[in-house]
């Protein structure tokens, strides 16, 4: 007679091949999308990650080959590594009234797509996972919220990042036609740019072209965005967390902090760090090449999982919805900036 106990080192056994497995394909996946990036670097590298994740995991669910990508720990890296991008010195760049336009972005954004979301266009998961990304936060706002809400995993977390990477792309196209037909100048174009491109390389790469002090302006805010992520992801979490599991009084606040990632204190330790001194100019630009490799490689993971059958089920509908309401809200920034 097989009992459970004989069976227990056959199953952790299968449970490590496949995550030696897996971790071997986000590698193998990560090198080849980086190569494709290397070779045509006018595309996103989010784009090429994501895409032959998609592709990979497509083929390998009917194979059923590689059960999952282990993308977790370089997605956390990544985020707790951010921290050390935090440099008090950019507050004084783009100064209080840009802090405050960017709180009234955020608020902005949220407060259309909870009005959209009692429409019934779009669910309030999935309102809120095109929040994350679109008020400036990005895809590594959406993954990692997805990484803790299990519901928003999968296809929810992968519309919300194609409707970032659709605007980061139009950003590219449009964006410096708009400039040059208003003729903003350059701290009006970095603005415009670092507010309203969710995606910090499409939101640099489109300040650049208007030069290197508009770059240099964008890339300010697109900083300070990320240095506050963990705030609209632990929001996201409070409002979307099982209300059964939500107590009152102080048992909700230690419910809460029971939430919170891991990553959320990593970041804070690491930011606490770097605004005392522990990082130097050069070691910071390190970290930073560290911090958009782990996301990389991220990337590749969540595109695994996406299920194209269901997103064909469901339709592109919701895309077109959250790309509307970011030109809508892009639109309403320019004319702030105009003016």
């Amino acid at each position: 007679m097989t009992t459970a106990s004989t069976l227990e080192p056959g199953a952790e056994a299968r449970r490590t091949n496949g995550l030696l497995a897996g971790t071997l394909s986000l590698i193998v996946l990560a090198l080849i999308a980086k190569l494709a990036h290397v070779i045509a670097p006018q595309v996103p590298g989010a784009v090429w990650a994501l895409g032959f994740g998609i592709l990979a995991g497509s083929g390998s669910a009917r194979a059923h080959t590689v059960p999952a990508l282990p993308y977790h720990l370089p997605l956390t890296v990544g985020l707790i590594l951010l921290g050390a991008q935090l440099d008090p010195r950019l507050f004084s760049l783009i100064g209080w009234q840009g802090a405050l336009a960017v709180g009234a972005f955020w608020l902005g954004v949220a407060g259309v797509l909870w009005i959209v979301s009692r429409t019934g266009l779009l669910t309030p998961r999935l309102a809120g996972l095109f929040a994350l990304g679109l008020i400036g936060c990005g895809v590594t706002a959406i993954t990692g919220a997805a990484q803790t809400d299990r519901k928003a995993a999968g296809v929810p977390a992968v519309y919300a990042t194609l409707v970032v990477l659709v605007s980061g792309a139009i950003g590219l196209l449009v964006y410096p036609v708009i400039g040059s037909a208003l003729g903003l100048d350059a701290a009006a174009f970095g603005t415009f740019a670092g507010i309203t491109l969710a995606n910090s390389a499409e939101s640099v790469a489109t300040a650049a072209l208007h030069g290197d002090e508009a770059m240099g302006v964008a890339a300010g805010y697109k900083l300070l965005v990320n240095a506050l992520q963990g705030v609209p992801i632990l929001l996201y979490l409070w409002v979307f967390a099982p209300k059964s599991e939500l107590a009152h009084g102080a048992g909700a606040v230690r419910t809460l902090v029971a939430r919170i990632p891991y990553f959320v204190w990593g970041f804070a330790a690491v930011a606490i760090a770097g605004a005392l001194g522990a990082f130097t100019a050069d070691e910071r630009v390190q970290l930073g090449h560290l911090t958009r490799y782990a996301f990389f490689i991220a990337l590749v993971g969540v595109g695994f999982r996406t299920r194209l059958d269901v997103i064909r089920r469901i339709g592109v509908r919701p895309v077109l919805v959250g790309v509307a309401l970011w030109a809508l809200a892009a639109g309403a920034v320019l004319i702030w900036i105009a003016h």
